[in-house]
């Protein structure tokens, strides 16, 4: 009874984010919609509020639903993959310079990757105080989506942070989902299969 109990919500929350999903988006008409020659669609929105301040983000169609089965987390690996030097960040620069202008990384600096997407984030920045962090920030948009380095000695120390993050994460209420998706998910359907976080 209880394990009836349980699927049965779940089944109910897996149905109500996806009716969620589903439903059209309502635009702000005060959001300002273009599409640049590389298919890249942009929306600017002015806030006044708070006043000097912008936020970046970038949002990826490109999640764990995509990988094959020898590339599981790999999705998530590359989000990490992002603060660990790009084209015009090598290095630690990127996080560095957004930590010099008052941007403080794992909070206005951050990135998540879910099933279906990665988006990064850079929350509060300056840009009335310091013009220069809007071309800044637009650099490393576009280095996040064109240009990272992914250099083997980076590479290597990120599997370690990876690991800790998957050590961590791999709690009973984890472990309890990774089995319940595959039944709310039959036949093989990725959704079932594909948890961000991937294999170690």
């Amino acid at each position: 009874m209880k394990r009836a109990i349980f699927l049965l919500t779940v089944m109910c929350i897996v149905v109500t984010v996806f009716a969620q999903q589903s439903q059209p988006s309502l635009i702000d008409p005060a959001v300002r919609i273009g599409r640049l020659d590389n298919g890249l669609t942009y929306y600017i929105r002015h806030n006044a509020e708070p006043a000097g301040q912008a936020n970046f983000y970038i949002a990826q169609k490109v999640g764990s639903i995509l990988e094959e089965d020898n590339q599981r987390g790999l999705a998530h690996f590359l989000e990490h993959m992002c603060f660990n030097g790009t084209r015009h960040f090598p290095g630690n620069s990127l996080v560095k310079y957004c930590e010099r202008i008052g941007v403080k990384y794992g909070e206005n600096l951050n990135a998540y990757t879910s099933i279906d997407e990665t988006v990064y984030n850079i929350d509060n920045v300056p840009v009335a105080t310091t013009p220069s962090a809007l071309d800044s920030c637009l650099w490393i948009l576009h280095d996040w989506a064109n240009d990272l380095l992914l250099l083997d000695d980076d590479i290597n120390r990120e599997r370690g942070v990876i690991h800790e993050e998957w050590r961590t994460r791999a709690n009973a209420q984890i472990r309890q989902i990774e089995k319940m998706l595959p039944v709310v998910y039959p036949n093989g359907n990725r959704y079932g299969l594909r948890m961000p976080i991937g294999t170690m």
